[in-house]
């Protein structure tokens, strides 16, 4: 399915696995399916609106939960998700 970007214009596609997903995370409420309309955003645009909310202004020092060594995290210390050095 080939789609117009609602911000930049540009052509997109939309595969058959991306409207197959959203069949299968549409929700049923009351015994019926609502669907998940296709996006309107292109694939850069979205993951700009998704990148957008990321806490990339505050970074922790905080030890990786894996090996113990010093990392720099978004995550403060104390918060309770385990973090991991990249390598």
């Amino acid at each position: 399915m080939h789609r117009t970007c609602r911000i930049t214009g540009q052509q997109f596609i939309v595969t058959d696995d991306e409207l197959a997903f959203l069949d299968r995370v549409s929700p049923v409420i009351g015994g019926k399916k609502l669907s998940i309309p296709p996006p309107t955003l292109c694939p850069e645009c979205r993951m700009q609106r998704r990148l957008a909310f990321r806490n990339e202004r505050h970074l922790y020092h905080r030890k990786c939960d894996l090996t113990g060594k010093q990392i720099i995290s978004m995550y403060p210390p104390d918060a309770p998700y385990k973090v991991y050095d990249q390598e």
